[in-house]
């Protein structure tokens, strides 16, 4: 709409026009006159030699972008009453994202309010300035600010990480001095989500649509851990795959799939210790004339003693990797994690396009995919990884590499343009100590472990939580 009509405080209604609008009226102006013009577009003429007056600046707001949909040129318009303290909040609000801060609502109205009674003098006591909800929302259309929905907390800062990944990266290489493991007797394990519904964020579109409708199941949340398993000679091992529930459907899957993979459930889909033991019964197995080393993260479940007597039995060394690490120097998470869920995905997008397949609810909505399908899927994903892409990520990743440091170029984090390559010379350095006596940098202590179920704490707006932040 070109133009609308609003209610003043006084009841009287107020016309505004867009910028479009007006300049299709100076142009029809210059050939027709002023007062054609007012009446063909129902405005006063005075309005019409107004913006006649202002066609340049009217033309150059409208090529700019979304410009033709607003009503007032740059710099019109009543101006905030306290411009002082908008300036400053508003520097104060640049301050903190430059630093990655979070910046809520609540901590605007709180550092306004601040800011105002800082700059009141004796003789401005009367004055009142309430940091309103309102206040607030005339503020950020002001100055171009809008409340953005995380789409992922920043970990450590990779810099930070440096010292952990060199030390990492040497006990590691003491390990295989110590063993002298083969690439078939290196293992890296992580567990991985898929959905029961894997709607992917980005779909191609005609151009100009404001909302893109994605079919799904409505089963996003429906989390099914998958934990991948493979060694370095590039030679995958069989899924351990845990569904929510399930317990009917267990035994069914692992007749089906016999020597495919392992199936197993638990109540909320995660990974726990018992189901730890049973991996390393039925993936990793326990006969092996020679010692082992298994690489994987520091959750909770993998340091169990019960689990950790379990290794030892079975002639398994652990290798923790340090937490915030894993995205670095965790083979499955640089190489394996992120082209597996793509081709699970792809699965699911054809299942759902097909016809016929999918059954509907008493309420007429879509079942989610049969567990079966989903197993299908996952090995389908996890045999289209290569053997050579699996054994370079565990090069990439110095689970196996020469000892000597020959090959520290392959180290995919230490590399020259990546967030660690400042950790390469640190690491040339640290050679020297691979002949001083074992210590292992990361015996993990109570509370230093991540976590069996991340915890998530969900914010309401008007409740945010933030009186120990300071501002």
């Amino acid at each position: 709409m070109d133009h609308e009509a609003t209610q003043s405080h006084k009841g009287e209604k107020i016309k505004s026009y867009t910028l479009n609008f007006k300049l299709e009226a100076v142009k029809f102006a210059e050939l027709n006159g002023n007062r054609c013009a007012a009446r063909k577009f129902n405005v006063d003429v005075r309005r019409i030699r107004e913006w006649r007056n202002k066609k340049e600046q009217i033309s150059e707001q409208c090529r700019k972008p979304h410009g033709k949909q607003r009503k007032m040129l740059d710099g019109t318009g009543r101006k905030p009453a306290h411009e002082v303290v908008e300036n400053k909040v508003l520097e104060w609000i640049y301050d903190r994202r430059e630093k990655n801060l979070r910046v809520s609502c609540i901590l605007i109205m709180k550092k306004a309010k601040i800011i105002f009674d800082s700059t009141q003098t004796s003789s401005e006591t009367s004055e009142s300035f309430v940091a309103s909800r309102g206040w607030l929302r005339n503020f950020m259309r002001r100055h171009g600010l809008s409340l953005r929905r995380r789409t992922s907390i920043a970990q450590k800062d990779p810099e930070q990480l440096i010292g952990k990944l060199v030390s990492y990266v040497i006990h590691a290489r003491r390990l295989q001095m110590k063993f002298n493991f083969e690439p078939s007797q290196i293992y890296a394990m992580d567990e991985t989500p898929v959905w029961q519904d894997m709607v992917g964020t980005t779909t191609v579109t005609t151009k100009g649509n404001r909302d893109v409708v994605l079919k799904s199941t409505g089963h996003e949340k429906a989390r099914v851990s998958v934990c991948l398993t493979a060694r370095a000679d590039g030679q995958k091992m069989k899924p351990f795959i845990v569904f929510k529930g399930a317990k009917h459907e267990v035994s069914q899957l692992n007749k089906e799939f016999h020597g495919k993979c392992f199936v197993a459930s638990s109540e909320n889909g995660w990974m726990n210790t018992h189901l730890t033991n049973e991996f390393v019964q039925n993936v990793l197995g326990s006969l092996s004339f020679s010692k082992r080393l298994l690489v994987w993260d520091t959750y909770e479940c993998h340091m169990e003693g019960s689990l950790s007597k379990s290794l030892k039995q079975k002639k398994i060394e652990s290798l923790l990797i340090p937490g915030g690490c894993t995205k670095y120097i965790q083979a499955p998470d640089v190489s394996w994690n992120k082209p597996f869920k793509a081709k699970v995905s792809e699965e699911y997008d054809e299942w759902l396009s097909t016809d016929g397949i999918n059954n509907l609810t008493d309420a007429g909505n879509l079942k989610s995919p049969p567990r079966h399908v989903i197993v299908k899927w996952i090995l389908k994903a996890w045999e289209k990884l290569t053997p050579e892409l699996i054994s370079k990520s565990f090069k990439a990743c110095a689970s196996n590499i020469l000892i000597d440091g020959s090959e520290d170029d392959t180290i995919h984090c230490f590399k020259a343009g990546q967030p660690c390559e400042k950790g390469f010379p640190i690491l040339k350095d640290q050679l020297p100590t691979l002949n001083e006596p074992e210590t292992n940098p990361f015996t993990v202590i109570e509370g230093q472990s991540e976590e069996e179920v991340p915890s998530f704490i969900l914010v309401d707006e008007d409740e945010e939580g933030d009186a120990d932040i300071e501002i």
